[in-house]
């Protein structure tokens, strides 16, 4: 059992030695842009008279689509969490 312990902690080393350049270089790079698009897109959809879920989605699509012009593809997770954020941050400023 140890052995295939040493081997799970071996791998996943190995795994974040290699990803954290560049989960760094996106986060440094393309973080602050998803960032903006979302706190844009929220201020626009906080206003609107739609259930939650609907200003959710509409914010969703926006920032997609604003990405996309930027050339920019990312996870729906990263969207959906830059959603959060910007919704923390606005109710923190407010």
């Amino acid at each position: 059992m140890n052995e295939f312990l040493d081997r799970v902690k071996f791998f996943f080393s190995s795994a974040e030695d290699f990803l954290l350049p560049f989960i760094k270089q996106f986060l440094t790079a393309i973080g602050p842009i998803v960032l903006a698009a979302a706190e844009q897109a929220v201020i626009a959809y906080a206003a609107q008279n739609m259930p939650g879920a609907q200003k959710k989605e509409g914010a969703y699509n926006q920032i997609v689509t604003e990405l996309q012009k930027q050339g920019i593809t990312v996870a729906a997770s990263v969207v959906n969490s830059a959603i959060e954020a910007a919704v923390a941050s606005i109710r923190s400023k407010g």
